[in-house]
């Protein structure tokens, strides 16, 4: 019996052995940073760039994972608040001085966009000088909801106000009839009896305009060409 069975064992544990599936390469294999494992060779690689091919547009760059361009972690693309504010305002005329040379104007509004500082009050200065060109368009230097102060001083609080580029509402308020309706009641040093804020049929350019001109409404001569419908979905 036992000449019959140890060799059938053996057999047996042959068997077993040679069914047990080969470790793979990778399982213990650890690589240093920046490379991975080959599979077939269990030896530690760098990879092949993904960014290699690709071209992103600046503010974006490539990531290497997915080789996909992405913003920056972190980054403000855009503030989404009062619109045109970026725009009309942030050194419009490529006028800005930044450390002894003059700044375009795309610049400005990207380091604005980008800028984590809120209320963003180290913007207020060069709102100022802007907001003091823009009171002269209609021939006439003054502004109603402006202090009589000469030149750009006369646009501090405006220019404090409008840096902080965020839509104001006053919930308290049932009336919702004009845009930036609050924002112009405090720098008139009034109550505001409307909740500003910036419904959908707003022609926010008008309003934008006529506030930075100030003496009477202005106008792009643009109206609404898309207004929206009175039941939902409201955008058309």
């Amino acid at each position: 019996m036992k000449r019959t069975l140890f060799p059938s064992l053996l057999v047996l544990l042959l068997g077993c052995g040679a069914g047990v599936p080969a470790q793979p390469p990778c399982s213990t294999t650890v690589c240093p940073s920046g490379q991975v494992c080959n599979p077939s060779s269990g030896a530690c690689e760098t990879p092949p760039s993904r960014c290699a091919s690709v071209s992103c547009v600046s503010p974006m760059s490539c990531d290497g994972v997915t080789g996909l361009c992405v913003f920056p972690l972190g980054d403000l693309i855009d503030r989404a608040g009062r619109p045109l504010i970026n725009l009309a305002v942030t050194n419009p005329f490529d006028l800005l001085t930044v450390n002894g040379q003059l700044e375009a104007s795309a610049t400005s509004r990207e380091r604005y966009n980008r800028d984590k500082s809120f209320p963003w009050s180290s913007w207020a200065s060069p709102f100022a000088q802007t907001l003091a060109l823009y009171d002269g368009l209609d021939g006439t230097c003054g502004h109603p909801i402006a202090p009589t102060a000469v030149g750009a001083a006369r646009f501090t609080n405006m220019a404090s106000l409008l840096a902080a580029d965020t839509i104001i509402v006053d919930t308290s308020k049932a009336a919702c009839t004009a845009y930036l309706k609050v924002e112009t009641s405090a720098l008139a040093g009034v109550a505001s009896m409307d909740c500003g804020g910036r419904k959908l049929d707003y022609d926010v350019v008008d309003a934008t305009f006529s506030l930075l001109m100030g003496n009477a409404p202005a106008t792009d001569s643009v109206a609404i060409s898309n207004p929206p419908n009175t039941t939902f979905p409201y955008l058309p």
